[in-house]
């Protein structure tokens, strides 16, 4: 009678799989060493393309976003407006209220109170300017109060798998209990890019103008990188400075667009914040390269390119 072909015990079943993980590890570092020298308390990599996370370090802390928050008030704003619950030419009238509640010291458009401002120049002035007075009155427009926005904002987070994030401003002021991580900041930033492509129609533009104030679009990397065309910084003290940047390259084999995010909390400098997201979207570009999923319609998967391998990207 043949013996019974014998059963690997728990242990063995555990050491094996854990050898196969320490393998794929030690491949996946020789093939791709982590980015260095990022000077920021929380940071992630993630291929566009993909969604896979190419790099992290405290993706999962728990930080005040500053006015990263308004990619959220943004997402509303864009999805009101694709409903229809919004138009682009529809024109507020600004409170008394909505200008006094903005200090001096906060990013802003200088509204007028009595004034009627088109939803397109609010839209701009959120996003190019970081305008917390224009962040103010689209809540208010579209929530019928701050308390109603912030509901919404919630809700959509939830929505989005955004689990580890809460929203009490539309604007990113610093404010008990509102907080996200750079995790859920980089889910946000998929969706925003993948529902309503037209955002980067603002975030590319490097300067704002309404009226007699002007300012300059705090991403830096917009002037000197012409494949970097979003998403957005922020800054207050509690947070330090962020940025969630991302851009878009030709890859030359397999030929085919890709778009890498950076997300980058609590840096101490606004030059720490633009440097650590140029060499995280290096990083991604650089060093990992996308594939068609066989058999998988549109999908892409990501892969460390070899030791020593290069890439070649056309902007």
């Amino acid at each position: 009678m043949k013996s019974p072909t014998p059963q690997p015990t728990m242990r063995t079943r555990l050491l094996s799989a854990l050898f196969t993980a320490t393998i794929a590890i030690t491949t996946h570092s020789a093939l791709a060493a982590s980015p260095s020298g990022i000077q920021a308390e929380s940071w992630l990599v993630i291929d566009g393309e993909s969604g896979q996370v190419l790099a992290e370090h405290n993706a999962d802390a728990h930080r005040e976003p500053a006015s990263l928050t308004k990619l959220m008030t943004a997402y509303l704003v864009f999805d009101a407006l694709k409903r229809g619950a919004l138009s682009w030419d529809e024109k507020v009238r600004i409170s008394a209220d909505d200008t006094a509640s903005v200090k001096s010291d906060e990013a802003q458009m200088y509204l007028m109170a009595g004034r009627e401002v088109a939803v397109r120049d609010l839209v701009r002035g959120l996003i190019v300017a970081s305008a917390n007075d224009a962040a103010l009155v689209l809540a208010k427009r579209l929530g019928g109060s701050l308390a109603g926005f912030e509901q919404m904002m919630n809700s959509k987070a939830r929505e989005l798998g955004m689990n580890d994030s809460h929203f009490a401003s539309p604007s990113g002021i610093t404010t008990p209990n509102h907080y996200s991580t750079a995790r859920d900041l980089s889910t946000l930033a998929l969706r925003l890019t993948s529902d309503f492509p037209e955002y980067y129609s603002f975030s590319s533009q490097q300067h704002f103008e309404y009226g007699r104030f002007k300012k300059q679009n705090k991403n830096w990397l917009l002037g000197t990188d012409p494949s970097v065309d979003g998403l957005k910084t922020g800054h207050t003290k509690a947070a330090g400075f962020c940025i969630i940047a991302t851009a878009r390259r030709q890859q030359s084999n397999p030929p085919m667009k890709r778009r890498v995010f950076a997300v980058l909390l609590g840096a101490a400098t606004a030059k720490q914040r633009i440097s650590g997201a140029h060499t995280l979207l290096e990083y991604g570009f650089g060093s990992f390269r996308d594939y068609p999923a066989e058999g998988a319609g549109h999908q892409v998967v990501t892969q460390p390119l070899q030791a020593g391998a290069t890439v070649s990207h056309r902007a």
